[in-house]
């Protein structure tokens, strides 16, 4: 079965609320661009994920890589590459579905979301690999940080969201 894509007139919304997820986070977090420099992460569209980050469920998921530079082998030269993995057939079927306020208040809260896990990843507040009962618990953690890094843009929307989504990790 194909799973639906984002289409090329949803780009710029993406992009855009991808863009003050980022600002909002790094403002939240005081961060500099040497920590986004060491903090590696991709944001990818379904359509470029490989089969294995495709989630049946979650509108997004962070996926962690090592990685070295080409013709380095020594473990110093090493680093995390996080890939924030939009999962755009349930985004649009949660739009569809939810009546949620459109495209870009979720994107802003998901990739908001995402980016405080890898923020909590490269600070060591929370390991990458962990059971499901702290999966949980840390969920509800992101949840609280992101939705006190949206509060203050007011933009009921985004609110609206982060409310809603308040219920599933409380």
């Amino acid at each position: 079965m194909q799973l639906r894509r984002f289409q090329s007139s949803e780009k710029p919304i993406i992009q855009e609320a991808i863009l003050i997820a980022e600002e909002a986070t790094s403002d939240f977090f005081k961060l500099s661009p040497s920590h986004w420099r060491r903090a590696r992460y991709d944001i990818l569209t379904l359509e470029h994920l490989r089969q294995e980050e495709i989630a049946p469920r979650a509108l997004a998921q962070v996926a962690k890589y090592t990685c070295s530079p080409p013709g380095r082998e020594l473990k110093s030269a090493q680093f995390d590459l996080y890939r924030i993995c939009l999962q755009d057939h349930n985004i649009l079927r949660t739009l569809e579905k939810e009546g949620t306020p459109g495209l870009r208040p979720l994107l802003i809260y998901i990739v908001t979301h995402e980016l405080v896990h890898i923020v909590r990843f490269s600070h060591f507040q929370q390991l990458f690999e962990v059971s499901a009962a702290e999966r949980e618990a840390e969920e509800a953690r992101v949840h609280a940080l992101t939705w006190e890094i949206l509060r203050p843009y007011r933009c009921p929307d985004v609110a609206e969201i982060a409310l809603h989504y308040q219920y599933y990790h409380n």
